[in-house]
């Protein structure tokens, strides 16, 4: 198994909803292209941007479980 390298981010409660609004932004917005992306027949393309948006969507998760955890 691949070296995972980790990185620690220290934000406020505001700022880390902020990030996850705007990461939920976008992924409702790269979910509208890929739709029509596909329509265009731009397949692979659409592809490419499902696996990104399930990515930043386990990212956004994460983020949000982080964010309940501490507030308890």
């Amino acid at each position: 198994m691949a070296k995972v390298k980790t990185y620690t981010l220290t934000l406020d409660a505001q700022e880390m909803r902020d990030v996850i609004e705007a990461a939920l932004v976008c992924e409702c917005q790269n979910a509208e292209a890929a739709r029509a992306m596909q329509r265009k027949g731009y397949d692979l393309e659409a592809q490419k941007l499902h696996c990104m948006n399930a990515r930043l969507m386990r990212v956004v998760k994460r983020m949000q479980e982080t964010e309940k955890g501490e507030a308890l």
